[in-house]
Parts: structure tokens; C-alpha cells; sequence
């Protein structure tokens, strides 16, 4: 991941689509700046996106189906064309200012509602990146406790697990200074992805045989349906890292393009599970689906892989937060890559891995008390916010669409849908 200093010159993106064109200055900066430090192509983009996003969410679609009914596949696509475009108007608002690049989401809050909606925004943001790293740590212990029940590290207890995935987080964040250096990460996290969902095609696929009544199904389900979208559009969740991987590409302009493969690869394997789990079990489909799935060892590898999974996303969303963090205190410079900053690095990324794993060990009710503030923050940051920024900062430059004005009205409109039923969800399994 980039250091995102400041650009010194460049520009917005060119045209309307919110594309940078091949001639855009930003490009010249982007080039200027990859001298000093490594960047990542496009397809290491696009497997951090993949990583980022597609994780254990992946494992409740077919019961959002089962909530939605089979019109559930349309909430998949739209929730796909919503995280694509606010993913593109995010990047774009970084460039809204004729010769500079703003560095972060942040920024960007800042630029458009002031230093306060800075502040709201990045305690949001952060909390709920943070809070997602805590709940993937603690969810990691658990698994791998699981995975070795009844062998003789089986007395060991999940604390003993939180503790251990917490140290291998901590490793690779230390050795780690930009997000390039974890693209090894980022490919493996996608295929223990990829191995999950064709466990659970196959599984389901081959389980048709034994299944003599097939249980019912529903087209629509109209009062379950805002539920249904709402936990679709969680598993989208993933554009405050962003600025950080545009920042950290060698060509900029290949944002939207890799960006819109990547969310349609990730629908494509969300519809695949959500398809065949609905369509095996119809209404008798549990969440997470492989509590459906008949036991086995692929059971226990599709476990094992989901840990993998995020153990190794982890640190990938550390990155960005810590990155933009030691910005903020000056522990980066731009023009000192000495030991002392390297070794300030270390001791503020250390002291903030402490602090997660110990709430994570020793607060009672943590993850459900991130559940509760993170159905808030996701929903406002990954939702509402990009939508509100674009339109606060382009609304003098340009002319907006009446089309463009319903649909920024329908993503905010589904956003506020996701905090209240996110947050009525969370409290009532207090």
C-alpha cells in the first residue's frame, strides 16, 4: 500500500464516467511517485479487492435467499452495481480538485463536509475496520479450536487461538509497509475463497441424490425482502480500502476496470453458492449454508479454508488503517526512510495489535457489541458517505442526470435500509 503523500500535480478524472483517461496528469504523478517506492499492478488489484471483500458473507447467501426468496439474485446484481459505482465515485472524489490527489477516504470526507465530518467519518471508518479485524481474529481462534477437537491440543481453549492468531496478524503487519508486500496474501486468501465455494457447489450438487422430497422454495418474499437485501449488500462491504489500493497501482487509470471485473467475479461466485445451497435446500437452508452440507472432510477443509481466509485478510485491512494513521503523526516520511521511522512504525503498529487482541480476548460480548456499532458505521461509510461526498463536491462542476439523482437516492436509500435492520438484527441477539 502506498504512503499517500500528496500528489503534487495531476487532475480529475476525465468525462463524466469518472474514468482516468491515459493523458490524465494523475497518471504522470502516479509515475512520478512509483520511483520512490513499489507498486502493484492490476491484477494484484484485483485480488486484494477479491480478498477483501468476498469473505465469511459468503456463507450466508443462501439464507438470504431463503429470507428474499429467489428474486434474492436480483439483490445480488444490484448490490454489485451499488459497490462498483460508489467504489468508482470514491476514487473519482479523490481527484476532484483540478492538481492534486487527496490521499484517503478521510480526506475526502473532509473536503466535501469539513474537518467535523472528517472526524465522524474516520472514527467510523476506523471502527469498523478495526472491529472487523478483532471479529475475523476472534472467529479464526474459534475455528482452528474446532478444527483441533479432540486431538491433543484440544485443551488448549479458543483464547489460546485468539492469542496465536493475533501474533501471525501482528508478524505480517510488521514486516509489511505497503500493500504490495502482502499481494502473496491476497492471492491465497482468493483461492481459499474460490476452494470454499467449489466445495459447497459440489457438495450441494452431489447431495441432490439423497434428497427424495425436495423442500420448498418462494419466488418473493416481500416482507422479508428489505432483510434479505440489507445482508446481501453486507457482503459487498469493502470500499474503505479503495483509495489505498488505486494509490498503490502503477497505473491508476485501470481503476474502473479492475474494479468492475473484480465485483463481478465476486457476484458471480456469490450467485454460484447462493444458487445451489437455495436450490438444493430451498427453506430448510441454514446459515452459515455449510451447517446444510453433508459432514465430511470437505466440511472440515471448507472450514479450515474459511480460517485461512480470514487470518490471511487481516492484515491486508490493517494496513490501510495503521498506513493512514502513521500519516496522521507524522511517523512516515516522505523523505526519510530511516531506521527510527521504521522502527516508530513497528512500535505504533505493535501497541495498536495489543490493543485489539486483548479486547478481543478478555471483553465479554465483544463481537456482538461490534456487530451492533459496525451495522452503523458499515452502512454510513460504505453507503451513504461516498454518495453524499460526490455529490457536495461535483454538484458546481457538473450537471447531474435526473437518472443519476434517483439512483444516488436509491443507494442512500438502501444504505439507511442496511443500518436499521443491521442494528435491529444485532440488538435483538443481545
Amino acid at each position: 500500500m502506498s504512503s499517500q503523500q500528496p500528489l503534487l500535480t495531476g487532475g480529475e478524472p476525465r468525462g463524466n464516467s469518472g474514468y482516468l483517461t491515459s493523458s490524465s496528469p494523475a497518471d504522470d504523478v502516479a509515475e512520478v511517485a512509483s520511483v520512490a517506492q513499489p507498486k502493484g499492478s492490476a491484477t494484484e488489484t484485483f485480488f486484494h479487492i477479491v480478498c477483501i471483500t468476498a469473505g465469511t458473507g459468503i456463507l450466508q447467501l443462501p439464507y438470504a435467499l431463503k429470507q428474499g426468496g429467489w428474486v434474492g439474485a436480483l439483490y445480488i446484481i444490484l448490490a454489485a452495481a451499488i459497490s462498483a459505482y460508489t467504489g468508482n465515485i470514491l476514487i473519482k472524489c479523490l481527484y476532484h480538485k483540478q492538481g492534486a490527489r487527496l490521499r484517503s477516504y478521510s480526506e475526502v470526507v473532509e473536503a466535501a463536509f469539513g474537518r467535523y465530518g472528517r472526524a465522524i467519518a474516520r472514527v467510523l471508518k476506523d471502527f469498523n475496520l478495526l472491529g472487523v479485524s478483532g471479529i475475523f481474529i476472534v472467529l479464526a481462534g474459534i475455528n482452528i479450536n474446532a478444527l483441533l477437537s479432540g486431538t491433543v491440543a484440544d485443551s488448549l481453549g479458543p483464547q489460546f487461538w485468539i492469542a496465536v492468531s493475533s501474533v501471525l496478524v501482528w508478524l505480517v503487519i510488521v514486516l509489511a509497509r505497503e500493500i504490495h508486500d502482502v499481494f502473496i496474501l491476497s492471492v491465497f486468501g482468493t483461492l481459499t475463497t474460490v476452494a470454499t465455494v467449489l466445495i459447497i457447489v459440489w457438495l450441494g450438487i452431489s447431495d441432490l441424490e439423497y434428497i427424495h422430497v425436495r423442500p420448498p422454495t418462494k419466488l418473493v418474499d416481500i416482507g422479508m425482502a428489505p432483510m434479505s437485501l440489507a445482508s446481501i449488500c453486507f457482503s459487498f462491504g469493502g470500499n474503505l480500502n479503495w483509495p489505498d489500493l488505486e494509490a498503490s497501482m502503477q497505473s491508476p487509470k485501470r481503476w474502473n476496470r479492475t474494479l468492475a471485473l473484480a465485483t463481478a467475479f465476486i457476484a458471480f461466485i456469490y450467485l454460484c453458492v447462493a444458487l445451489v445451497g437455495y436450490g438444493v435446500y430451498g427453506d430448510l437452508v441454514k446459515s452459515p449454508v455449510l451447517l446444510s452440507l453433508p459432514p465430511g472432510i470437505a466440511i472440515v477443509v471448507a472450514n479450515a479454508m474459511i480460517t485461512a481466509h480470514v487470518l490471511l485478510a487481516c492484515p491486508i485491512i490493517l494496513t490501510a488503517v495503521f498506513i493512514e494513521a502513521e500519516n496522521d503523526l507524522n511517523i512516515i516520511s516522505t523523505t526519510d526512510s530511516s531506521t527510527r521511522e521504521r522502527l516508530y512504525s513497528i512500535l505504533f503498529r505493535t501497541a495498536m495489535m495489543l490493543v485489539i487482541a486483548m479486547t478481543a480476548l478478555f471483553v465479554s460480548d465483544f463481537s456482538k457489541i461490534v456487530t451492533i456499532l459496525g451495522a452503523v458505521a458499515a452502512s454510513m461509510v460504505v453507503f451513504v458517505i461516498p454518495v453524499a461526498c460526490y455529490v457536495r463536491l461535483f454538484q458546481g462542476q457538473r450537471e447531474f442526470s435526473v437518472l443519476e439523482y434517483v439512483w444516488c437516492t436509491l443507494i442512500v436509500g438502501v444504505g439507511l435500509m442496511c443500518l436499521f435492520i443491521g442494528t435491529s438484527q444485532a440488538l435483538a441477539k443481545l
